[in-house]
């Protein structure tokens, strides 16, 4: 029982970082949005902005028009959820391929 919490656990932290890290440059290089994580600052520097990303993720939490399908692509929940399935479903999956 606790070795499957562990796994669980595990697959979370996992998730949350490739998520993260997906979703930043998703978001960065997506044409409708950009300059999201990388910002110019006043004496025109590139800097990178976590608190821009980390607001955007939270952004379906707070506001319903994230759960339009036409906003399906910036909404961090989705992606949280779609790796969470990859990453604990990854061995049956493999086999299928394989």
């Amino acid at each position: 029982m606790i070795k499957n919490v562990e796994i669980i656990l595990y697959n979370l932290f996992l998730t949350l970082i490739i998520s993260f890290i997906i979703f930043g440059l998703y978001v960065e290089f997506n044409p409708k949005i950009t300059n999201v994580l990388f910002v110019k600052s006043s004496n025109d520097y590139k800097i990178i902005e976590f608190k821009n990303l980390i607001n955007l993720m939270i952004g379906p939490l707070k506001y319903d028009f994230y759960w339009l399908p036409k906003y399906f692509d910036v909404n961090y929940v989705i992606y949280f959820i779609v790796v969470f399935i990859l990453i604990e479903f990854r061995d049956s999956i493999l086999k299928i391929f394989y």
